[in-house]
């Protein structure tokens, strides 16, 4: 497991905490499950299992984390800063993680809509990322949903 915490390109990002950092991947996270306008229960539970499992958060930090992730995305009119804010300062190999992570978040429900699949376009438009890698990331999700 990569430690997405301890890594990151930008000494400046170093100022801010893990609860941020966490509440950044949360937010985009949320963002990809509200794509369809259906935010499950099921995908509720999907991305504090992460926040559990990869992130290795607590059970209060998690509580905290989904909380002000909500607030982030009900403010927020446009993904483009919080991708630039997570490419600038992390490894593309904990971007690729976060990509896999929206990709379980997608593909939970076993549909990808329309509107999720163009929510996942424009992502890896905005990571910098290439197809192949979307596609990778894509099956690396599926596997660890056996889907």
């Amino acid at each position: 497991m990569i430690d997405i915490f301890l890594k990151s390109k930008d000494k400046n990002f170093e100022g801010i905490s893990n609860m941020d950092k966490a509440i950044m991947i949360t937010s985009l996270m949320i963002e990809c499950a509200k794509s369809d306008d259906n935010f499950s229960d099921s995908e509720k539970d999907l991305i504090k299992k992460i926040l559990q499992n990869k992130l290795h958060l607590s059970n209060d930090e998690i509580d905290n984390c989904f909380v002000n992730s909500q607030k982030v995305t009900e403010n927020s009119v446009e993904i483009y800063s919080l991708t630039k804010e997570i490419r600038d300062n992390f490894s593309k190999e904990d971007v690729l993680l976060i990509f896999e992570f929206l990709w379980q978040i997608i593909l939970s429900d076993g549909l990808v809509d329309d509107f999720e699949a163009s929510m996942m376009t424009k992502l890896t438009g905005l990571f910098h990322l290439t197809g192949r890698e979307s596609s990778e990331a894509r099956n690396n999700a599926k596997n660890s949903l056996n889907l």
